[in-house]
């Protein structure tokens, strides 16, 4: 689905570009359903008032849970109940740029994974028309914004994704936290776009109060030699030092491995504790197709 864009650097063009990608997503001759969520969790989108309004004829895109059996078989034509209001949600999103996000060694660097993950959904929402909000971390600060109407939807958040600036001090994840907690509504939808790699159980009990009415997905995002290692020496260099590691070290290679999978595994033991959504990311696999289909299908392809 995605045409070229930039490895390494998260254009504003680029991101602009994944309009185009959301609307064809949401279209309802695909059969995709226009609302979105994961496993049992209802959609971050809309959710429909109490009150009846009336029936009409099913069109495509409208969702199958609201089909009017009764009226269905007396009719022998599909009907869609429909409500006199739906309830807005705001879709927030936190992005990691950091530095640690700026690495990959096969497809995407990290950060850009993440800016372009973060700009797909929130075209989805613009589509659905709703209010987002979005916290985007870099090595300088945190820029930030609560929600926001539809009129100055999208601008502020790609420019913030693309040309970053600091607006507090701090970069750290529980800094973050201290942030969102400010900004968060009850309600809300959060994305965690980011490689985690400063998570403790700290901080997602730090996490856990603020999300307690809001859905939460954690999206880790990594690149293959952060789980396993070649069987080769590998140089590395951080522009001064330099350090070559015995990566052919069978013993050396399965720590490694065994380390990396550790982490998710807390990680992922983490969000089955709070109930939150979790999903690991490869920088080199059709990561918009595998986000989509574990939030609009509850399982990644």
């Amino acid at each position: 689905m995605s045409k070229v864009h930039h490895p390494t650097q998260l254009l504003l063009k680029d991101l602009i570009a994944l309009k185009h990608e959301a609307q064809i997503f949401m279209l309802p001759a695909t059969g995709k359903k226009a609302e979105m969520g994961f496993g049992s969790t209802y959609s971050p989108f809309k959710s429909h008032g109490l009150d009846f309004q009336e029936v009409r004829v099913y069109q495509p895109g409208d969702d199958i849970r609201q089909i009017d059996w009764h009226v269905t078989a007396k009719y022998g034509k599909p009907f869609t109940k429909l409500y006199t209001e739906e309830k807005e949600r705001t879709i927030f999103f936190m992005v990691d740029l950091r530095s640690n996000m700026h690495f990959a060694t096969h497809g995407d660097f990290k950060h850009v994974v993440a800016g372009r993950l973060a700009a797909f959904m929130a075209f989805i929402a613009e589509h659905q028309h709703d209010k987002i909000g979005y916290l985007v971390l870099t090595d300088n600060g945190i820029s930030s914004s609560g929600n926001m109407n539809e009129a100055d939807l999208l601008t502020p958040f790609l420019n913030a994704l693309s040309n970053p600036k600091a607006m507090t001090e701090g970069t750290s994840f529980n800094t973050a936290l201290r942030q969102l907690s400010a900004l968060l509504l009850p309600g809300s939808f959060l994305f965690i776009f980011s490689d985690f790699c400063d998570w403790t159980r700290e901080t997602a009990s730090a996490l856990a109060p603020l999300t307690e009415k809001s859905t939460v997905l954690l999206a880790s995002i990594y690149d293959m030699l952060e789980s396993v290692l070649p069987n080769d020496s590998l140089p590395f260099s951080n522009g001064h030092d330099n350090l070559v590691i015995p990566a052919n070290n069978d013993k050396i290679r399965q720590k490694y491995h065994q380390e990396w999978f550790q982490k998710m595994d807390a990680l992922e033991a983490d969000a089955q504790k709070y109930g939150w959504g979790f999903l690991s990311i490869k920088t080199d696999e059709d990561y918009i197709k595998k986000l989509s289909h574990f939030c609009f299908q509850g399982v990644a392809p």
